[in-house]
């Protein structure tokens, strides 16, 4: 009876599979880098997934409401909360900054006024000696005082305790509870004073709320039948004029719900530059099994096994392997999500669904799976085209069949892996939605992969080039690094590329950090004062010009409007900039008001009006949008503030040094532009050493005044960043453990090796200490040239993202590259000699016996 191809393909298959029974421990460095690098990725998508389910889910609650309607200028009239109560159950909501003092201190606050019906969905976690008392109680007037819940640091910086009064304007509140959480806070974004809640009728008695002031009065609404739209429609139809901003659940998440995804997209590029690392650790595995299987496969041959016949038995093992790495990987995904999950929840407030998301594994799983192959089939291919004779004359030695240029012409070997790589860079740009980021990172992941690797030849080269040296250690280390079968190519490309990422990480951190510095910054201010009238700005200006411990003060007119419309076009009709402009469109922005060109500002195209101009209203724009938002000279903008619209002809685009220590802003309006009474924001710097004199000087001479130091707001957004780029390290960290598996598995592999080069250098006389100082001069060098060339790739990397994507200064701080560079040899030094320790316990006569 003819034997079929399929019986043939399943004879194969249960040959390899036999053969492959009892030699999975030798893999564990194959298993270790393919688990960590897939369950990297796989808790990256199932942490972002769960995040985005949580928004979905959690998005009325976040937004307090089924339709939040919001006005900077005024509160609703009267007619138009008749029509909010008719159409909905109505919660009102007012947010302004404001100055708690007691006993000549102070302390900057981000006051939110609630009435009763707050909240309307959801909870608000306090901390109080009742806690059976709602809410609404706490806050209404006992005995003519109006009660405040405040977060706990309000407390320890104006050491007070529940019961004590605080002055805020001109109102006296006490203190009743302890602010833990509010279930809208989500949308609240960056918070730089100390949170609070008071009442409506409460604030209404510190006399915050005057014309110019910047404010937000917000309307959340229970809904009935008909629903959001309807009721939009009713609302924007029935006050036309108002400039109403109305919000939906879906509109209040959609900037953290972009976030999160951006985020969570960025963080599998780096979790997938984990498993790229990891793949050195693939390929040396299998480099190492297929020499340690030379007699297996020469006996193959010698039986009459084809190329493809042998290709397929030790491919099929890879693939199995790489399956149980893919299996491990998830499971160990899915425990760390389950872990997390809560986690991460509790820091963002967000009760975070304890779900594992399909489809991540599934990414992480395909990733894994290209990853294992691409990085497994060049030492398969080697093997295969191996020749019996060749074998048996090699067996027990390193692998001699070496991949030739000639051998790439073989669509054999190079088609597969084009196939392998195209569809890793499919998977990649489909997962991150950016295929241009991925086309660019693959760029400098090739890069980085040849110039390693010939980083690697190059020093191997070069050794062998160097003349014999008198110091034997030395002359042993040298001869180690080029000898056949070293180590020191993978060390080297496993290291590099760990430390680049890690740097690379830790540079764009400190880029990060240091655009925050305030020392770093020229002219910064020591504080900033929000919401001055005319006449308190100018009284700011003399009290700044008598005081010696001042070095400048100055102040800008601040507006809030609302694009409505661009030449003529409503915004609802515009076409849509990208996510990253999006805003400017969706709501209110902050606008100011120049006669003269501000400081550190350069026209790119047209000319700013003269300091004299009284003519009709025109806009100088940042340039950076004008390619965003489509704009041109001569195009007309309708910009909304204080309900009033104002239509600006755009005479000019500017461009600006953001870090002058001056406040820029993306809009500015000609003189005249505004007739409504505005605002200010002041800047005062302080001589240096004087900065905590100048602020109670100010607290004692304006204590109405809002203010708040510098150093707190750069804490506020450093916060923020210590979030971000943790995620990012431990993740990026994941990527340096799986450059040390690869290193330890490349040391291991060569421990037979290094067991008969202790002998030798033992029979002819070195001692222990010879041996060991030998490790650690090769492993120093190594390390030493891995870190080089990763402070190399990752200063360019970070470089090319702190100024190409983020657009910001780039700053390389000495003492984090030196860590590395240090830190490298030392683990290279630790692993390696940790790895071959065996060596230097081998006792000649024994292993000469053996052999």
């Amino acid at each position: 009876m003819p034997v079929t191809p399929l019986q043939v393909l399943g004879a194969w298959l249960r040959v390899a599979l036999r053969d492959l029974r009892g030699d999975l421990r030798r893999f564990g460095i194959l298993l270790a880098c393919l688990a960590l690098g897939v369950g990297t990725i796989a808790i990256v998508g199932s942490v972002g997934a769960s995040m985005q389910q949580a928004l979905a889910r959690d998005a009325r609650t976040v937004l307090g409401g089924d339709l939040e309607a919001s006005l900077s200028y005024r509160a609703a009239t009267a007619d138009e909360r008749a029509l909010f109560a008719k159409l909905a159950t109505v919660s009102e909501v007012i947010e302004v900054m404001g100055r708690a003092r007691v006993e000549g201190q102070s302390a900057f606050l981000s006051l939110r006024a609630v009435d009763a019906n707050y909240p309307l969905l959801g909870s608000v976690e306090l901390e109080t000696a009742d806690e059976t008392t709602s809410l609404a109680n706490l806050l209404a007037a006992r005995d003519g005082v109006y009660g405040a819940v405040v977060d706990s640091l309000l407390l320890d910086r104006l050491g007070v305790k529940l019961g004590d009064s605080i002055t805020i304007g001109e109102g006296q509140f006490e203190l009743r509870g302890v602010l833990k959480s509010t279930p809208d806070q989500v949308t609240q974004g960056v918070q730089l004073g100390i949170p609070a809640l008071l009442s409506v009728e409460g604030l209404g008695t510190t006399a915050i709320l005057q014309p110019g002031v910047l404010a937000k009065y917000r309307y959340k609404m229970l809904l009935d039948p008909p629903g959001f739209i309807a009721t939009a429609t009713t609302i924007r139809n029935t006050f036309p004029d108002a400039g109403w901003s109305i919000l939906s659940p879906s509109d209040a998440t959609a900037d953290l719900a972009r976030f999160f995804d951006i985020f969570s997209r960025f963080l599998v590029i780096v979790g997938l530059s984990s498993l790229i690392v990891g793949g050195v650790g693939v390929s040396n595995a299998v480099s190492a099994y297929v020499t340690e299987r030379q007699r297996s496969i020469a006996t193959m041959r010698s039986l009459g096994a084809t190329s493809a016949r042998i290709l397929l038995h030790f491919l099929t093992q890879v693939l199995i392997l790489t399956l149980v790495g893919i299996g491990l990987g998830l499971v160990l995904g899915i425990i760390l999500t389950l872990i997390a999950l809560p986690i991460i929840g509790g820091l963002l407030n967000i009760d975070l669904p304890a779900v594992v998301d399909l489809p991540s594994l599934l990414i992480a799983g395909g990733f894994g799976l290209l990853i294992g192959f691409a990085f497994g089939y060049l030492p398969l291919h080697r093997a295969q085209a191996l020749k019996p004779a060749l074998l048996f004359r090699s067996a027990g030695s390193a692998v001699e069949g070496i991949t030739r240029w000639r051998d790439l012409t073989n669509p054999a070997l190079w088609l597969p892996l084009l196939l392998a790589l195209v569809a890793i860079y499919a998977l990649a740009a489909l997962t991150t939605g950016r295929p241009l980021l991925v086309f660019y990172y693959a760029i400098g992941v090739a890069f980085a992969f040849l110039l390693l690797r010939g980083a690697g030849w190059l020093l191997q080269a070069g050794l062998r080039r160097v003349p014999p040296l008198p110091n034997a250690h030395l002359r042993n280390a040298f001869k180690a690094i080029y000898r056949p079968g070293a180590p020191a190519p993978v060390v080297i490309m496993s290291l590099g590329l760990g430390l680049a990422l890690l740097l690379v990480i830790s540079l764009v951190d400190g880029s990060l950090r240091h655009q925050l510095d305030s020392e770093s910054i020229p002219d910064a201010p020591s504080f900033v004062f929000m919401d001055l009238f005319e006449d308190e700005a100018a009284d700011l200006k003399t009290f700044a010009a008598t005081d010696s411990r001042i070095a400048s003060f100055q102040s800008l007119p601040l507006v809030r409007g609302a694009i409505s419309a661009i030449n003529g076009t409503p915004v609802a009709d515009y076409p849509r900039p990208d996510p990253e402009f999006s805003f400017l469109l969706e709501g209110e922005i902050p606008l100011s008001i120049a006669a003269e060109l501000p400081a550190q500002s350069t026209i790119t195209q047209g000319e700013f009006w003269p300091a004299d101009y009284a003519g009709p209203p025109q806009l100088s724009v940042f340039d950076r949008l004008r390619d965003a938002l489509g704009l041109k000279l001569g195009d007309q903008l309708t910009i909304t503030i204080f309900g009033e619209p104002v239509t600006a002809t755009i005479s000019n685009f500017r461009d600006y040094v953001w870090r002058s220590g001056n406040v820029n802003f993306g809009f500015v309006l000609s003189p005249g532009s505004v007739t409504s009474p505005v605002s200010y924001i002041g800047l005062l710097k302080s001589v240096p050493g004087e900065e905590r004199a100048v602020q109670q000087a100010v607290i004692e001479s304006y204590p109405e005044l809002i203010f708040v130091p510098v150093a707190e707001a750069i804490d506020a957004l450093s916060g923020i960043l210590n979030a971000v780029t943790n995620a990012v390290a431990v993740i990026g960290g994941l990527a340096v453990v799986s450059g040390l598996f690869v290193l330890a598995g490349a040391m291991a592999a060569g421990r037979k090796q290094r067991e008969a080069d202790a002998v030798v250098m033992k029979v002819l006389g070195a001692s222990r200490r010879d041996v060991v100082v030998a490790y650690i001069v090769e492993y120093g060098l190594l390390g030493a040239l891995a870190a080089l060339l990763a402070v190399a790739l990752g200063t360019a990397g970070a470089w090319a993202f702190v100024t190409q994507i983020l657009e910001i200064g780039f700053f390389a701080d000495p003492l984090t590259i030196a860590t590395i560079i240090i830190g490298a040899v030392v683990l290279t030094i630790a692993i390696g000699v940790l790895s071959t320790w065996s060596a230097l316990s081998v006792r000649p006569a024994k292993f000469l016996r053996e052999e």
